[in-house]
């Protein structure tokens, strides 16, 4: 298994593949990102993912609603610039040129979904949690960009019942592949943010770039 760091706008992500595909994408200093040399050590909003505020309003309180008219909000600026221009920094040596240019791929379609022109992903991904938790991701893969449906809902889409929303929940959480399979696009029953394991700050940009406004 290879890694490289890449840039974001909110972070450096880790991301991790093999010769069949992408395995892991994690922000750096999230709980559940594999330790590599110069690791950052993990966010207080991800070691609990359901802190932070809005002013004196919880994020996990607040709900994403649809905005009449869409408009990123990262955009291609210097910033945007400045990281399309960096090369993925590998980890280890003698990375196989088909996994550098999977890392390349990766990192240029996400910069297209940062700056509000991609909203799929084509790189391949190589799935490696249980029967279980894989087919909740698979799920979670085909919830359209610009969409939010409760953890209930997921496990319809993964040949489940509702019964099972706690289960889809812990699988939701361990998804290793942040953003590419879209766990910030799952909300609670009640259609509040709930948590996210990057931090909730970041789940709420994420829904912005998406299109959405919270309230």
């Amino acid at each position: 298994m290879y890694q490289a760091r890449i840039g974001s706008p909110f972070g450096p992500l880790l991301i991790c593949a093999g010769a069949k595909g992408v395995t892991g994408l994690y922000f750096s200093d999230q709980k559940d990102c594999p330790m590599v040399a110069g690791a950052v050590t993990a966010r207080a909003d991800s070691l609990r993912p359901s802190s932070g505020m809005a002013g004196k309003v919880p994020l996990r309180t607040l709900r994403p609603v649809r905005c009449a008219q869409h408009k990123a909000h990262i955009g291609q600026g210097t910033h945007y610039q400045d990281l399309a221009a960096t090369a993925p920094q590998l980890l280890q040596e003698n990375v196989p040129e088909t996994v550098r240019d999977l890392f390349n791929g990766a990192q240029r379609e996400l910069l297209q979904y940062f700056a509000g022109t991609r909203t799929q992903f084509g790189f391949p991904l190589d799935f490696s949690g249980t029967p279980f938790q894989s087919k909740v991701w698979r799920a979670l893969c085909n919830v359209p960009y610009g969409q939010v449906i409760s953890y209930g809902q997921l496990a319809l889409r993964a040949g489940l019942s509702p019964r099972h929303g706690r289960a889809v929940g812990a699988a939701v959480g361990r998804n290793p592949l942040a953003i590419v399979v879209p766990c910030h696009r799952i909300v609670g029953a009640d259609q509040t943010l709930t948590g996210y394991t990057g931090g909730l700050s970041r789940k709420v940009a994420l829904l912005q770039i998406e299109g959405f406004e919270l309230s």
